[in-house]
């Protein structure tokens, strides 16, 4: 191992850069876990669309917003403003995000089935544009808050690990409001809090927030995000893999449907969610310690083969049992997914500064626009997915409330729910681990890429 360089001794990054950055990545994430968690069964439940056409619309508008994302991040990198290229875009976005957040959640159950349909597709349609607005800056400012690489490994473990708290925001509100709300009414006051605070918070990251590395010099045209993406082959592999990795995210969709049909009490949605959620951020803690120990590949591989083994446990273990037997088994389960949720972006950036060695130019926007348009077309997949394995199993659409009512579902339904919940992300889960395999970039190799992005710096500054 190469000698620690001065680049890598000097710090950039202050506590309040943490801090704020962090906040940002809380107020986006909790919008996205708001969106992600409670869309499905506000749409199917307060609306009362078939899951069906639910899972159809995010199929198409997931799509259709996910390839916006190369082209988003091609134009962060020809952004050259006195704010950066990133941060700009974070002004502008913060509080449309925000109002389209609250539009979302509007409970228009007088329009005709027809006109919920249209509604339900022009929303979030709009959401996915706005959402990619701010989101591909906001997961492209890692990589340039500093070039000290331990600095940006910080940074990326503190804010997922704040983001994660943001992501159960809506869990915690709705576990609150419960209590003396109808459920209607929920997700509509939800909306309105999540929407008026995040854009806040979005504002004070992207204020405080400096972007140091200057942006590469090297034109960048709208069409070399597709290109980029076949030109850089590891940075191929670690998508394909992230692709792969949507089916464990099964196991959190199906939580409030656990609860409800399985176990007869939505408000046990935040006993297993949140255990859950916990046991993540734990995993997130550890990341970078085992960085230190382990390369992003080694953790990626043996993060996927330990949670694919706990839901396996889970599912053994069955639904037979009392509830918090089975929370507990979960969360347990839960824990390799912290790590699962830094790692890939320790490797995007290891891509990054291996492409900068090879071709001595950088694609910070590009590179996580793409990122961005994995998330997009995986989270597709996984509500599709989802959606068509409820309507197999037979799941049945409730016309009332899913707090005190417990709507008549088969035992196969029963059976097929705790299967998607466990078993089946379990074993589909593995897939992600096959680019893996053709993923090059170990401790070894970005320990030179390192050294030798170091000399260049060093020569150009004599």
């Amino acid at each position: 191992m190469p000698k620690e360089n001065k680049i890598e001794a000097e710090k950039f990054l202050r506590t309040r850069d943490y801090a704020t950055f962090s906040m940002a990545k809380f107020a986006v994430s909790a919008i996205v876990g708001l969106t992600q968690g409670y869309l499905l069964i506000f749409y199917t439940s307060v609306l009362g669309i078939p899951p069906v056409s639910v899972g159809i619309m995010f199929l198409v508008a997931k799509i259709f917003d996910g390839l916006n994302d190369p082209f988003m991040g091609a134009l962060v990198d020809k952004t050259k403003t006195r704010f950066g290229k990133m941060r700009p875009y974070l002004f502008f976005g913060a509080v449309p995000f925000g109002v389209i957040t609250i539009l979302l959640f509007l409970p228009v159950t007088g329009l005709p089935s027809s006109l919920k349909i249209v509604y339900m597709y022009a929303t979030y349609i709009v959401y996915g544009i706005i959402g990619t607005l701010v989101g591909v800056p906001l997961d492209g400012l890692p990589a340039v808050v500093s070039p000290n690489d331990a600095e940006r490994a910080k940074i990326i473990s503190v804010s997922r690990i704040v983001g994660s708290v943001g992501e159960q925001s809506a869990l915690v509100l709705y576990s609150v409001f419960a209590i003396f709300m109808p459920m209607r009414e929920i997700y509509m006051t939800i909306g309105i809090v999540v929407g008026i605070l995040a854009p806040i918070f979005m504002l004070l990251g992207a204020k405080n927030v400096k972007e140091r590395i200057p942006p590469s010099k090297a034109p960048v045209k709208i069409t070399d995000g597709f290109k980029y993406l076949f030109q850089n082959k590891q940075f191929l592999m670690l998508i394909l893999s992230m692709l792969f990795s949507f089916f464990r995210n099964l196991a959190t969709a199906t939580i409030i449907y656990v609860v409800t049909y399985i176990y007869s009490n939505g408000s046990l949605n935040i006993f297993f969610a949140l255990p859950g959620a916990v046991a993540a951020m734990v995993g997130m803690l550890f990341a970078p310690t085992l960085k230190k120990k382990m390369d992003s590949k080694q953790i990626f591989i043996t993060a996927t083969l330990v949670h694919s083994a706990g839901l396996l446990i889970v599912y053994f273990v069955g639904f037979g049992v009392p509830w918090f037997v089975t929370a507990a088994f979960m969360a347990i389960a839960m824990l390799p997914v912290g790590l699962l949720n830094v790692v890939p972006h320790f490797m995007a950036i290891d891509t990054l500064d291996y492409w900068e060695e090879k071709t001595g130019k950088r694609r910070e926007g590009i590179t996580f626009a793409i990122i961005s348009l994995r998330g997009k077309v995986s989270s597709a997949l996984k509500d599709f997915v989802f959606a068509a394995l409820l309507s197999y199993f037979l799941f049945t659409t409730p016309l009332l409330s899913v707090n005190g009512h417990a709507p008549m579902q088969l035992a196969f339904t029963k059976e097929g729910i705790f299967m998607i919940f466990t078993i089946i992300p379990a074993v589909l889960n593995l897939v992600s681990i096959a680019p893996m395999l053709f993923y090059k970039l170990d401790g070894k190799k970005m320990a030179e890429v390192g050294a030798e992005l170091a000399r260049r710096k060093k020569t150009a500054e004599n």
